[in-house]
């Protein structure tokens, strides 16, 4: 096995292909994204649905953060109007080509991403 950047996932890769082979549990897998970090992924995405779709970004806060209405007099000053902001911001660079740095999660987490 080559020792470079990746050596970790081939190595986890090989260990689970031979506790497979021996009838073994395969346990967890190295680099698999944490329960956080996928709720965090599905917000960002179900709020760049809405905007696809055209929703509002009051919507969006009142739907995906809040559950319950904001009323458009509060909107301007509301804390959720600059969380929706950033997790837009986060959207786009995921669908802009960030995805393809959970293939490679947690190398990528180190400085190695190669995202465009």
């Amino acid at each position: 096995m080559p020792l470079d950047d990746n050596f970790e996932t081939r190595l986890d890769a090989a260990r689970r292909l031979r506790r497979a082979l021996k009838g073994h549990r395969l346990g967890a897998r190295y680099g698999s994204l944490p329960q956080q970090t996928k709720l965090r992924h599905i917000l960002n995405l179900r709020a760049f649905d809405g905007r696809h779709a055209r929703a509002p970004y009051r919507r969006l806060a009142e739907k995906l953060l809040c559950h319950e209405p904001i009323a458009a007099r509060d909107w301007r000053d509301h804390h959720l109007r600059h969380k929706v902001r950033a997790i837009l911001r986060r959207a786009d660079r995921l669908v802009a080509g960030g995805y393809r740095d959970l293939l490679l999660y947690p190398q990528s987490r180190q400085g190695n991403s190669k995202s465009d």
